[in-house]
């Protein structure tokens, strides 16, 4: 349907410059290994900090003067690892404020100053003299604990806001994925972007990490794809602007949203009624599709449930890799887990691979890498751990598109932790999982998962929508089997 190319991207995370941990340097190397763009937006200030037990805002303060000290060095690694057409970074800084909520600035341009106002209109301001993006953060936190202030919304700056990172889902309070990593409290119904959009503003969704550890695009910790015309850091922030964005939390879902022709974040005139189409292809099998009309499901369709072996092998099909486990904290055993690994796949062919890569745990030196071996084979470098794991998921993985049949092989050599072979046909996979263990227990392990047919994964589907009288919003909701979530930007008819 889509004549855009999607890029993958996370414009909201953290490193030591600032109070999280990680050099720039790293920062930029890791964004690189598995994403399209990615800005830094190191922690910049926070006028309205509440006064803490033993001086504990002190942790922010210094944060927030690392940054103000180290901001030359940011700004030239930003500079220099800009590639357009191949990846893009930008420049940021996020702004604190426990009455307005917390605001990430993304730059169009390189080697610029940092601001620091005590109110979110003198941002403002600031961003439209530098045509930046002011982008809200962790919505659905209670008021005076940094959610969002919506009397404060303008779309100026504002065409999009963050409804998914570490922090959880801030689409709805009843969604899954609910706050409770940190001391902020839950999901205010309020302050969601469900209850910004019925009170009539309009914006688009991205997802972005937030993550600490200076790992961007850390899988689990929120994602974000942008429909572009062409690669380059206009092409991203022209869709930003245009609101062509989806949120994801990690799996690299391919959203396609049409409402009378228009994409998704489009403002359109409508009659009585609209025609939706959508297109949505995940990366396991897809569990419900669901367009949203005005805070209501009117629509839900499913893929297909059961696919035959003939069905399942006429079309590219993926297979997630994935591997990690091992001892756990009471076991007074954590360890670093080093991996190194070769994948042939014998008799068919290798098409796309999506690295899923957790953020933990934190190392400045290690390095996840992935290396195309032709059509057929994927070198594999990388680490797992427990410690710090996000929502204690330790596991790394990464999916791959195979075009094959029943009997295509894939053939796995270990050689670190432990040297190791095993063969597996697709049509083993089809009927069940493949699991392996590099010792006895409490040893790491790796798993092939079943086979994900393309009809168990895709889907296409059409619906009619009335269009009540006054303003609408259309946007779509998708889940896969394991979870894993994407949100398309609405839609908005007759809301000039």
């Amino acid at each position: 349907m889509s004549a855009y190319r999607i890029l993958y991207g996370d414009i909201h995370n953290h490193n030591a410059h600032g109070y999280g941990v990680g050099s720039i340097e790293r920062s930029l190397d890791v964004a690189r290994t598995h994403l399209d763009f990615f800005a830094f937006t190191g922690h910049s200030s926070w006028h309205d900090m509440p006064t803490m037990e033993g001086d504990r805002q002190d942790h922010w303060t210094r944060g927030f003067e690392r940054l103000e000290q180290t901001w030359p060095r940011v700004q030239q690694v930003i500079a220099d690892g800009n590639r357009d057409g191949a990846f893009c970074s930008f420049l940021g800084f996020e702004w604190h404020s426990s009455h307005w909520g917390d605001q990430c600035v993304v730059f169009p341009r390189d080697f610029r100053p940092l601001c620091r106002p005590d109110n979110p209109a003198a941002l403002r301001r600031f961003c439209v003299e530098e045509s930046a993006l002011m982008i809200p953060h962790h919505l659905a936190y209670p008021a005076g604990r940094r959610g969002v202030n919506w009397e404060a919304f303008d779309e100026a700056c504002t065409p999009v806001v963050e409804i998914f990172s570490e922090h959880g889902n801030g689409e709805h309070d009843r969604g899954p994925y609910p706050y409770f990593s940190h001391s902020m409290g839950g999901r205010e119904t309020s302050h969601t972007a469900a209850a910004g959009l019925e009170s009539g503003l309009r914006f688009g969704f991205v997802g972005s990490s937030d993550d600490h550890a200076g790992f961007p695009g850390a899988y689990g910790e929120g994602l974000m794809a942008a429909l572009v015309d062409d690669f380059s850091r206009a092409g991203i922030f022209a869709a930003i602007n245009a609101r062509r964005t989806y949120a994801l939390t990690g799996d690299r879902i391919e959203l396609d949203l049409r409402v009378d022709g228009a994409p998704m974040g489009a403002a359109i005139e409508a009659g009585r009624e609209v025609a939706v189409e959508f297109a949505v292809h995940g990366r396991d099998e897809l569990d419900v599709v669901e367009v949203v009309q005005d805070g209501r499901i009117v629509h839900r369709a499913h893929a297909l449930d059961a696919v035959d072996a003939d069905a399942a092998f006429a079309a590219t099909l993926q297979v997630r890799l994935e591997w990690g486990w091992g001892p756990w904290g009471a076991l007074a055993l954590d360890r670093v887990c080093d991996w190194a690994m070769d994948l042939d796949v014998e008799g068919g062919r290798l098409g796309r691979v999506f690295p899923c890569l957790q953020s933990m745990p934190f190392d400045e030196r290690r390095r996840h890498r992935f290396e195309r071996r032709g059509d057929g084979g994927l070198s594999i470098r990388s680490y797992s751990a427990r410690q710090g794991a996000y929502r204690e998921n330790p596991n790394q993985s990464v999916v791959v598109e195979i075009d094959g049949d029943a009997e295509t092989t894939l053939a796995l050599a270990l050689r670190e932790p432990v040297e190791q072979q095993r063969r597996v046909r697709l049509g083993e996979l089809q009927r069940g999982s493949h699991h392996a263990f590099t010792g006895p227990f409490p040893s790491e392990a790796w798993q092939w998962h079943r086979v994900v047919p393309l009809a168990a994964s895709s889907l296409r589907g059409r619906c009619t929508l009335q269009v009540p009288a006054g303003r609408s919003h259309v946007y779509l909701r998708a889940r896969q089997r394991n979870g894993h979530m994407a949100w398309a930007s609405p839609v908005f008819l007759n809301c000039r």
